[in-house]
Parts: C-alpha cells; sequence; structure tokens
C-alpha cells in the first residue's frame, strides 16, 4: 500500500504510521500474571461505542514475549452454552484496529451469529509486506494466540474461525489461508495487497478463499507489481493458486455479471473460492458492493 489509501465515503483515511514498536513485557512471572488478570477482567466491563446491545472488550495476548493487543465484540444476546463462529478483521497499513472497525463493520452484518474480532497490527502493519517490522509467521503466531485466548473466555466455534482484511490486512487473512489452514476454515480479501512471502509456500488444507479487488486499483494493482520495494502478486494468479489448493477446476471458471461487478466462480471446488472483480472501484474497502455484507455472507451463508 502507499502513505495513504484512496477511499469511498465513509472509510476513514490512513493515518501517519507509528514510529515505535509495542513495547516488551517484563520477563518476570508475576507481571505476566497481573497482566493477564487484568486482561480477564475486562471480559466484565462492557465498553463505550459498542452496537446496540453488543460488549465491547479490549484484550491483551502475549506472542514472543510482546504484549500485544486485539478488540472482541460479543453479539448481543450471547449465550456461553452455544459455539459461535469467529470473524478476525485485519486493518490495511497505518489503521489500527479500532479504524478498520469504523469502515469494516463487521458486526453489523453478523448480528447474533458470529463473535467479532479486530485484530491490531505491530506498528499498524501485518507481516509479508516490506514496511512490516513482524514476519508472516509472527502474526500467523499472534492470530493463533488471540483465538486461543479468546476460546479461554468466551465459547468458540473452533470449526468456524474466519479472517477478512483491507489491503494490508487482506493479505494477512490469505496467509492464514496459505500458512495455517488448519487454524481457519474460510477467508476475504478486499483490495489484497500479496506481497511474495504471504501466499507462496502453502501448507496443504483447503479453506474457503474470497477475493474482492478493484479492476482500477491504483495502490495495489489488480495485475500485480511492485511497491515499497517489494513484489506484490496479480489477482489472477493468487486465484489460480488457492483454486488449485482448494481442489477447484481452474480451467472451468464460470463468470456473471452482478451490478459492477463480475464474479469467478471455478467449477468443482472441495472449498469455496471466488474473485469479485469490481468495476472502478479504486483501492478501498468496497461499499457497492458491500465487502462487509459479502464475507459475512460467504462465511456464514
Amino acid at each position: 500500500m502507499a502513505a495513504a489509501l484512496s477511499v469511498a465515503a465513509g472509510v476513514p483515511a490512513a493515518g501517519a504510521q507509528s514510529s515505535s514498536d509495542i513495547p516488551n513485557l517484563s520477563s518476570q512471572t508475576n507481571l505476566n500474571q497481573l497482566t493477564q488478570m487484568s486482561s480477564d477482567l475486562l471480559d466484565f466491563l462492557p465498553k463505550a461505542g459498542a452496537g446496540a446491545g453488543s460488549q465491547t472488550i479490549k484484550r491483551t495476548v502475549q506472542v514472543g514475549g510482546m504484549q500485544r493487543h486485539y478488540t472482541v465484540v460479543v453479539p448481543q444476546g450471547y449465550n456461553p452454552g452455544q459455539a459461535y463462529p469467529v470473524i478476525i478483521g485485519f486493518g490495511g497499513w497505518q489503521h489500527n484496529a479500532d479504524q478498520a472497525r469504523g469502515y469494516e463493520k463487521l458486526e453489523s452484518a453478523a448480528g447474533s451469529r458470529a463473535i467479532i474480532v479486530y485484530a491490531q497490527g505491530v506498528n499498524n502493519a501485518w507481516g509479508g509486506a516490506p514496511y512490516a517490522n513482524t514476519s508472516v509467521n509472527t502474526d500467523v503466531t499472534y492470530t493463533r494466540a488471540v483465538v486461543n485466548d479468546l476460546a479461554r473466555t468466551h465459547n468458540v466455534d473452533r470449526s468456524r474461525v474466519y479472517a477478512a482484511g483491507l489491503s494490508n490486512g487482506g493479505g494477512m487473512a490469505l496467509a492464514l489461508a496459505c500458512h495455517a489452514p488448519d487454524l481457519v476454515d474460510g477467508v476475504a480479501g478486499v483490495s489484497g495487497a500479496y506481497y511474495n512471502p504471504t501466499v507462496t509456500n502453502c501448507a496443504s488444507g483447503r479453506v474457503k478463499t474470497l477475493i474482492m479487488h478493484a479492476d482500477n486499483d491504483d495502490i495495489v494493482s489488480y495485475n500485480g507489481g511492485n511497491r515499497h520495494g517489494g513484489q506484490y502478486r496479480d489477482v489472477r494468479s493468487v486465484f489460480w493458486d488457492f483454486g488449485g489448493k482448494n481442489g477447484c477446476n481452474m480451467n472451468s471458471v464460470n463468470n456473471r455479471r452482478v451490478g459492477n461487478t463480475t464474479v469467478f466462480d471455478p467449477q468443482g471446488c472441495k472449498a469455496k473460492t471466488q474473485v469479485q472483480k469490481v468495476s472502478g472501484g479504486g483501492h478501498t474497502w468496497f461499499t457497492n458492493p458491500s465487502a462487509t455484507r459479502e464475507t459475512v455472507n460467504f462465511f456464514l451463508g
């Protein structure tokens, strides 16, 4: 991504990237225990800004000696006796978890059907991109830690964990399907930046995959390119690789026009794989078609 995003109405522009890393934790055991106890207590403290009847919780996890953060949105009417799907949202470069929530609004489409998580990248970036301070493996480990931590405090259906993201965050979502197919059941990349380390050398394992990308994206081109000194892949090759990974016949791909979008559906998939090519959409979390609605429906039906 460039230093700023081209965004649709209602989607915030990228802010300045933080120049300081999240501080390392002390290695003292008692401090770590106190930190976790404090995090656990937050489960019982609703935060301002939650949707009607929902509860917003800020939590921390320890990853590689570093204290990292994430936000949980627990749906209205949460029933601890019921296992819930989880949808994890990853923001674009220079966007923190709260900003990502502001435009992704996943809870608005999921309603009471899922627990929503907004992940927080180190210095508001995700591994695999040239500007990231973390590796893909580090952020995969972080995501595992988030799911494990959430499952300690809420009833999580581990067979239905999903991830969606914008730009750099879209690359991170697909990185989970590539490198941790045991962790996620479905992923969605919106205007995704698929830098080479992100979606190469994938592990075997089928994961439902949705790619939404504009034909005129001038930040992360549909046809691939080079940015920040790193190569990123074209949408067609990523689609081809993930379709093959998901057991699709990539030589038999149906396409149909829906509004301003061409939808590509390969045949015979063992895990649904789809590209939505948006005409004139730019580089953004789309509002037409609604990326929020499309991703949640793709995951939850």
